[in-house]
């Protein structure tokens, strides 16, 4: 009887997540397996798929200059956005948690850059960036620094670390709101027990807080290497990859070589490429991650 019914139980389950293991496989999985092979073959998107190359696509990749530059200009976002962001997300989380005055308010309107669409955050900005009239270069007028003055997405010097910026100020809302609901786990009577010691505010993050944090900071690291992967929208609106591809990575290329110049093969081939860097990344910061909770772990262990 117990088996029938843990049978009836189970199959009631899989009845139940069919719907959406149906649409998983049918919009991921599906195009996912479709793109692969497609990325063996030259295709210009017209046709059947008959041009077999193999790995050809995959060879000419790694020799392309397009492809290393995109990849560079995603490791100096990535870079500069996990360091900054992470770092003043935590701090605004800080002293949102020690409950400054309208703490409250505060809350809604960091988190403000989150909620605006994307796509109206870069027209936004590239309206704030304008050289002639835009709010940016008019202020330094204003306040005397006009040698400041640049045509901030129209330079190949300032137009990659221009949309960081902006990619920045969209990422910090977030990891801010993650933190501030790992610091809110955090036990009253741990921060209390830490000041009657006599440890300083300084000493309580250190040796407190960030500790505590430590596991969410590591799950922040990983969600944010996949996410400035993805940046192609704040990218692809302001500044298309140019001036002179100094803002392109790896997503806009993608659609250049794939919607712009037909190289759907080439184009899956490079997207491939990347997914297994990003899936390596992740991988290794995982494991990282353990390494370090299992080390804490230890230490809060030993001192016990």
């Amino acid at each position: 009887m117990s088996s029938k019914a843990s049978w009836k139980e189970m199959g009631l389950a899989y009845l139940m997540i069919f719907p959406a293991l149906f649409f998983f496989v049918l919009y991921l999985v599906y195009p996912l397996f479709k793109s692969l092979r497609m990325s063996l073959y030259d295709y210009s998107g017209i046709g059947s798929l008959t041009d077999f190359v193999g790995l050809a696509n995959y060879v000419e990749a790694l020799a392309d200059k397009q492809f290393y530059n995109a990849m560079a200009n995603n490791f100096t976002l990535m870079a500069i956005e996990l360091v900054v962001s992470l770092t003043v997300a935590f701090i605004l989380a800080y002293f949102l948690y020690r409950g400054v005055f309208g703490w409250k308010f505060f809350n809604v309107v960091l988190f403000l850059p989150y909620i605006i669409p994307l796509s109206v955050s870069a027209i936004i900005w590239t309206s704030i960036y304008e050289p002639n009239i835009g709010l940016l270069n008019t202020f330094l007028d204003k306040i005397g620094l006009d040698s400041w003055k640049r045509v901030w997405l129209g330079s190949t010097d300032t137009s990659l670390y221009s949309v960081i910026a902006v990619w920045i100020w969209r990422t910090i809302p977030f990891n801010m709101l993650i933190l501030l609901g790992a610091m809110l786990k955090i036990p009253k009577e741990m921060i209390e027990a830490a000041r009657i010691d006599g440890c300083s505010g300084f000493r309580i993050v250190h040796y407190l807080i960030v500790p505590l944090t430590a596991p969410t900071i590591g799950l922040l690291f990983i969600l944010s290497v996949a996410y400035d992967f993805r940046a192609f929208d704040m990218v692809w609106v302001m500044t298309q990859g140019g001036p002179a591809d100094s803002t392109q990575i790896a997503s806009t290329l993608v659609y250049k070589l794939g919607f712009s110049q037909n190289e759907y093969g080439y184009a899956n081939a490079i997207a491939f490429l990347v997914f297994a860097f990003v899936a390596a990344v992740a991988g290794a910061l995982i494991l990282a991650a353990k390494v370090v909770n299992a080390g804490l772990n230890r230490k809060r262990g030993s001192k016990q």
